[in-house]
This record gives structure tokens, C-alpha cells and sequence, in this order.
């Protein structure tokens, strides 16, 4: 065999276990309510380039291996180890229980593969952008443009709240603007320290999804009729 076939072959070819690693990262069964870890994060370097066109309220998983910490939360501490952060999204935002033998490992392994390198990746903080009080009825989420408002639905909230009614979450059309933007910027809850009961809509904070955006999601979802 030439050896540039042999090196691509060996290149190619991923560790064990990897490829069901990334089946468990799309299978909206892996917990309980129907969310896929791909529905809250990408796998790709750069999502405006490289993307499907969603925005999802987790930051892309590239490279995530590498990063001085597993989640947002700037404690390697808090989490040893990959499988141990991934475990936290699969309780509090999926609603199922940590993994185990098997699955636990694949699954960590296949994040492992996501932008392999000896380079550490940047850490990537999540910015809350909560308003004190839960007031939400505030200047920089009001007058959205509900055309803009539109596509960011369908890139951001359509695929748990199709075309604003009941999915994999409740409906939401005709809510008032403070009370998508709360919803927008608190999520569950869990953001606050206090994750609400059956609840699992993660927060998008500011590197997700700017004020002005909000406000533009906002001015069209509670332009639409109530269902």
C-alpha cells in the first residue's frame, strides 16, 4: 500500500469507542426530555463560518479538552475530569442521571477528539447577563424589530418551541417582551443558583445572544398569536 494512503487511513481512523461517543453527543435520548448535548453546543472552531446556522446557548465544544476548564465556571476543580462536567448538562439540562461505564467514557472520548492538538484552547467564561430584581421590563428590550426578531427564532428557539407552540418546551407565543427576555437571559433558573422545577431551558448570556438581539426575539415572539 502507498504510504500516503496508509498515513491518510491511519489518520482517519478514530480510538475506540469515539464513534458512539458522538452517537450518545446526538441522541436526544441520552436523558430524559428529548435534548441532545448537539442541541445546546456545536463541535466546530468557528460557528459563523463553519456552522449549521443555529445559535445555541452553549459555546461550541472545540477544543474543549484542552481548555484550562471544562465548563464556564472557572473551576477545573468543581469538575475532574471531562466525563464529570459532562455528567452535570445530562442531570440539569437533559433530566436523566450520570453516565456509566461504557457511555461515560465514549462519550468523553469523543469530545476528547473535538480539535485535538498539544495547544491549550482558550477558556471560554460564560457572561451572565441578568437583570437585578428579575426586572426585565427595561429599555434595552424594548422596540425589537420583529423582522430580525423572526430569523432569530428560527435559528435559536424554533427547534424546542416550533413556530412558537409546545415541543420539546412550552409554548411561547404572545408572551410579553419581559417575559421572553427573562426567559431568554435566566433559563432555568439555574444561572440565579436555583434551578426551577422541571425546568431545563439552559440561559443565553451575552456572548450568545446580545441585548439587541434579545430585544428583536422578543418583539417577535409576542407578536405572534397565542396558541
Amino acid at each position: 500500500m502507498h504510504p500516503a494512503i496508509l498515513l491518510a487511513i491511519t489518520l482517519s481512523a478514530a480510538p475506540p469507542g469515539v464513534d458512539a461517543g458522538r452517537r450518545l453527543f446526538n441522541d436526544p435520548g441520552l436523558g430524559k426530555n428529548g435534548v441532545a448535548c448537539a442541541a445546546c453546543h456545536a463541535t466546530v472552531k468557528d460557528e459563523a463560518k463553519d456552522g449549521d446556522g443555529l445559535l445555541r446557548a452553549g459555546h461550541s465544544l472545540f477544543g474543549v479538552a484542552r481548555r484550562p476548564f471544562w465548563r464556564g465556571d472557572r473551576e477545573r476543580r468543581l469538575h475532574r475530569s471531562l466525563a464529570d462536567a459532562t455528567d452535570v448538562c445530562v442531570q440539569i439540562f437533559q433530566g436523566g442521571e450520570p453516565l456509566e461505564g461504557a457511555d461515560r467514557i465514549n462519550l468523553a472520548r469523543y469530545l476528547s477528539t473535538l480539535g485535538r492538538g498539544k495547544k491549550r484552547s482558550p477558556a471560554l467564561v460564560l457572561q451572565p447577563a441578568l437583570e437585578a430584581d428579575l426586572d426585565y421590563d427595561r429599555p434595552q428590550y424594548q422596540g425589537g424589530d420583529a423582522s430580525r426578531g423572526r430569523a432569530l427564532f428560527y435559528q435559536a428557539c424554533h427547534a424546542c418551541h416550533p413556530h412558537g407552540g409546545v415541543g420539546l418546551g412550552p409554548a411561547v407565543a404572545g408572551l410579553g417582551v419581559a417575559e421572553v427576555a427573562q426567559a431568554v437571559r435566566e433559563g432555568n433558573g439555574l444561572i440565579r443558583g436555583s434551578r426551577k422545577a422541571g425546568a431545563w431551558m439552559p440561559a443565553y448570556g451575552q456572548t450568545r445572544l446580545s441585548d439587541d438581539q434579545v430585544a428583536d426575539l422578543a418583539a417577535f415572539v409576542a407578536s405572534l398569536p397565542k396558541k
